[in-house]
């Protein structure tokens, strides 16, 4: 039979694992809230880029045009932060089975 002690170390075991999960999630939420919102730009970029090309085709002014180069860099900018994102975010969900998985071994 377990004692007090042992009792309460476990709780305070598993309220500490809780804690580690909660932390864990809130972080993978925070980083995909961050890839919404960048892929909200993105698509206000292009869109941007879009109606400038539109416009400028229409007026025959598609020579080497600082403009267009400016947006395609900013959107490459931002798809290379997407990218960025969805590592962190890639990282966070496998520390965390990681670390559930460690928990669950030594649990057992």
């Amino acid at each position: 039979m377990p004692t007090k002690q042992q009792i309460t170390d476990t709780l305070k075991g598993r309220l500490a694992e809780v804690a580690d999960r909660g932390r864990l999630f809130g972080q993978a939420l925070k980083v995909r809230a961050d890839m919404a919102a960048l892929r909200r730009r993105l698509r206000s970029s292009y869109a941007e880029l879009g109606e400038e090309a539109y416009r400028r085709l229409q007026a025959d002014e598609m020579v080497g045009d600082h403009k267009l180069l400016t947006t395609k860099e900013q959107i490459d900018g931002i798809r290379a932060e997407i990218r960025q994102r969805e590592a962190d975010l890639h990282d966070i969900v496998h520390s965390a089975s990681g670390a559930s998985a460690d928990a669950d071994g030594a649990a057992s």
